[in-house]
């Protein structure tokens, strides 16, 4: 069965398939919690360096009241960047809190090359992308993994009703969460390239 983090929760977890679907400059795919990391792993091994990092994480309470001006209003998101990072960097990052990040249910992350703009994008409830300027490189390593193709990919989204909705929660491990690792990142150089809607 398809699995997921432990930060998530999703109602019909049998209906979500390995598969992935074609955009014009992107691959948006669903791949089952246990081959996540080594697919991101080998990915950035394909990288053109230098790389870049990125973390979205949701902006503080007062910040969202301030932001939002009645409910029906977006959330919003911190986006942040930490630049000219070398494959190494990244795998370091990853090292320490890779774990944390890919369980984690509120936040999201992605490693793009400079040099091509290649990059991988982790999403709310682990929906990846891959993007890329000739996607249809990236044919066989998405089918290495086990994935599909399809024409009409379903993702949790789809799954979810007022009934059944989906859960995200923030986790802790050692009790460290993301946003101590934003912190930790900010030592490193990481900066807030925007506030976003969510």
């Amino acid at each position: 069965m398809f699995q997921t983090a432990s930060g998530i929760i999703i109602p019909f977890p049998e209906r979500i398939k390995e598969e992935f679907q074609f955009f014009e400059t992107r691959i948006l795919f669903n791949l089952s919690f246990e081959k996540l990391k080594p697919f991101i792993d080998e990915f950035i091994e394909q990288l053109s360096e230098p790389l870049f990092f990125v973390l979205e994480l949701p902006v503080s309470q007062q910040e969202e009241s301030e932001l939002r001006k009645d409910d029906y209003c977006p959330f919003h998101k911190k986006v942040c960047y930490l630049d000219e990072q070398s494959k190494e960097q990244i795998r370091a990052i990853f090292d320490l809190y890779g774990t944390l990040l890919l369980n984690d249910g509120i936040s999201k992350f992605a490693v793009y090359s400079h040099a091509t703009d290649d990059g991988i994008y982790i999403q709310k409830y682990k929906i990846a992308s891959i993007y890329s300027h000739t996607p249809v490189n990236y044919i066989e390593f998405l089918k290495k993994y086990g994935l599909t193709q399809t024409e009409n990919l379903l993702t949790v989204w789809d799954t979810f009703s007022h009934e059944s909705p989906g859960q995200a929660q923030t986790i802790e491990i050692d009790g460290i969460g993301v946003f101590d690792v934003y912190d930790e990142l900010v030592k490193k150089g990481m900066y807030v390239a925007k506030v976003a809607e969510d």
